[in-house]
């Protein structure tokens, strides 16, 4: 009972505190682009040999700061992440020329921590993928993976409600162990403070 009192006393100054300062609550969208490495777990077709790739994206978050550090909004985007020109597949003697290509489009509800322009978050949930094989026509197909997005910025004002900054992004797909980094430039508008 004692450790109850005690405990209460010491977080009843902090409430009354808290409940007397000044909250701003901030709308802000933050938009990105990026050059992106992605490493696979398993081969990309039989017979790949590479294990990484080089591709783009972009993203675009919309986060809603209620005066606190804490924050949380949605996440989407476009992810080409690989390329591949097929031109012998194992087993097969004949030679082959096909194109292989795997984009993604996330679906996230994110959620950050920013201080001091400094912002470090996570994204969670489902992305598009998209896949397209051509050889001779074109087949394509598109399935839902789960995903996680780590994400870090920095970010330093040039007018008003506007910024500009680094940012670092680590993309992970689960289903086909995807990893992927992707060093970007990211531009956040402040639309609403009330």
């Amino acid at each position: 009972m004692k450790k109850i009192i005690i405990i209460l006393l010491l977080l009843f100054p902090a409430s009354i505190l808290a409940q007397y300062q000044d909250s701003v609550y901030t709308f802000e969208i933050v938009s990105s682009l990026s050059p992106s490495v992605s490493f696979f777990g398993y081969p990309r077709y039989p017979g790949a040999v590479r294990d990484a790739s080089v591709g783009y994206g972009g993203v675009l978050r919309a986060m809603w700061f209620p005066g606190r550090m804490l924050s949380v909004g949605i996440m989407t985007g476009y992810y080409f992440l690989v390329e591949d020109k097929i031109s012998s597949i194992p087993g097969q003697n004949s030679p082959v020329d096909a194109t292989a290509r795997l984009s993604a489009v996330p679906l996230q509800l994110a959620i950050s921590m920013q201080q001091n322009n400094i912002e470090l978050g996570i994204g969670m949930g489902p992305h598009i993928m998209m896949s397209t094989i051509d050889y001779g026509s074109p087949a394509s197909g598109k399935r839902f993976e789960l995903g996680l997005t780590f994400f870090g910025s920095y970010a330093f004002r040039i007018y008003n409600d506007i910024y500009i900054g680094p940012e670092f992004r680590i993309l992970y797909l689960s289903y086909r162990r995807i990893l992927s980094f992707m060093p970007s430039i990211s531009f956040h508008f402040n639309l609403l403070r009330y």
